[in-house]
């Protein structure tokens, strides 16, 4: 958003998305890599306390998404093996 003499403010090139909200969060994971690789699903649940959406779907999210990246960065299909579902 910015400030603007025509508008009070100009909204450039908004993406609004409407999706799973523990999706969000993920990114975040992701960038905790000490954390991440030290305490996957300690981490998870933390984060998922903190933004509010349920601790087992943001896992599930973290999983996948380890699953899909480990072929670049091989430490995460470690952290999926460790967070793999039952």
């Amino acid at each position: 958003m910015l400030a603007s003499r025509r508008e009070p403010w100009l909204v450039v090139d908004p993406k609004p998305h409407v999706g799973d909200p523990a999706y969000d969060a993920l990114q975040h994971l992701l960038n905790c890599d000490e954390r991440l690789h030290a305490d996957p699903r300690g981490l998870a649940h933390r984060m998922a306390d903190l933004v509010e959406v349920d601790r087992d779907r943001l896992v599930s999210w973290l999983f996948a998404r380890c699953v899909q990246e480990s072929a670049g960065s091989p430490e995460l299909a470690d952290v999926a093996r460790r967070i793999a579902p039952g």
